[in-house]
């Protein structure tokens, strides 16, 4: 059965997925007062599937029970019927209150009519019935979004992104071309992988794949720093990571068709136990980097009091008092 609730992101009432979350992505947490819209014999939707696709195919039955409120703005004085009637309907106070305004404006032609001033309260009726009229068709798209759940493009906020942009750093002068150009298609391949998780409704799967970008980003940022540990990387550029874009991809375009096709919900298990997989790599290679500039600090380091110490036995402060500082024999 299809549901509804108010989603605190988008500011107002909208559909929910199987999932418990927003229709536009936002997560479950900031939907409230989630319950049933009205009754619908459909079979339960698939992996991905959002009511609002299941309901495309009723939208000829109901066209006049979702609007056919509009006849009320055509009869004199009786606008402010429709607006309370969808206001209530949609949960929208903005439309409650143009049904104040309107009823309010019909009491007083009303007063007009019955102290002398008929052809007053006759212009002020006809001015808020066309403008009642007009509101009408305006309003009409977005009453029926919120039945339909096919709001308009651009008519509610987008989904957030999973990730901020990242903000990586230049690679350091004189890069090699090459590991420059590598380094630059792992970037172009992990937006990839955002942009194809974008279309995946469930929340945790889009939780999973964030932290795999993260995770990505971390080792970028390394190779970035110092392109020289490409070769330590090998791995997680040429396999790990476009077998991520690829099993991300392919979960989001299964997920986005209306499907029950035989194995396909096992198929989508493994897809996301393989995600576990690939983020044990990631973090794995991650540390690997990181040992390996460990070493190279701490072989540093080593090299340096190495250094430190024979100079402070080479100094003239470490040979004996009277030594001859040509041939280094005591006087």
């Amino acid at each position: 059965m299809p549901l509804g609730g108010f989603c605190e992101t988008c500011g107002r009432w909208v559909w929910v997925t199987a999932y418990g979350d927003c229709e536009n992505g936002h997560p479950a947490a900031q939907v409230r007062d989630v319950q049933q819209l009205r009754p619908l014999e459909v079979a339960p939707p698939g992996p991905g599937d959002v009511y609002r696709a299941q309901l495309a195919h009723r939208r000829g039955r109901w066209w006049w029970r979702y609007s056919a409120w509009i006849l009320w703005t055509f009869v004199p004085g009786l606008s402010w019927l429709g607006y309370f009637y969808i206001g209530t309907r949609g949960r929208r106070a903005e439309w409650i209150a143009s049904g104040l305004v309107y009823l309010l404006v019909a009491v007083m032609s009303i007063g007009l009519a019955f102290s002398g001033y008929l052809g007053v309260a006759l212009a002020v009726l006809a001015l808020s019935q066309g403008v009642s009229i007009l509101q009408a068709f305006l309003v009409r798209p977005q009453f029926r979004a919120l039945m339909f759940g096919d709001a308009p493009a651009g008519s509610l906020p987008a989904p957030p992104p999973l990730l901020p942009a990242a903000d990586r750093a230049a690679l350091p002068k004189g890069t090699d071309a090459g590991a420059a150009q590598v380094i630059t298609a792992a970037q172009t391949r992990v937006d990839g992988i955002l942009e194809a998780a974008e279309g995946i409704p469930r929340p945790e799967v889009r939780d999973r794949v964030a932290r795999l970008c993260a995770s990505a980003e971390k080792i970028l940022a390394e190779l970035t720093r110092e392109p020289r540990q490409i070769d330590l990387a090998r791995a997680f550029l040429t396999y790990y990571l476009e077998a991520a874009y690829r099993i991300v991809r392919g979960y989001a375009g299964l997920v986005a068709r209306s499907t029950t096709a035989p194995g396909l919900q096992e198929t989508l298990t493994r897809a996301e136990t393989s995600l576990d997989a690939i983020q044990q790599a990631f973090d794995k290679q991650l540390a690997d980097l990181l040992e390996h500039e460990v070493i190279d600090l701490d072989s540093e380091v080593s090299l340096l009091e190495k250094t430190v110490q024979m100079d402070n036995l080479m100094s003239p402060a470490a040979r004996p008092s009277g030594a001859d500082t040509t041939t280094g024999r005591t006087t």
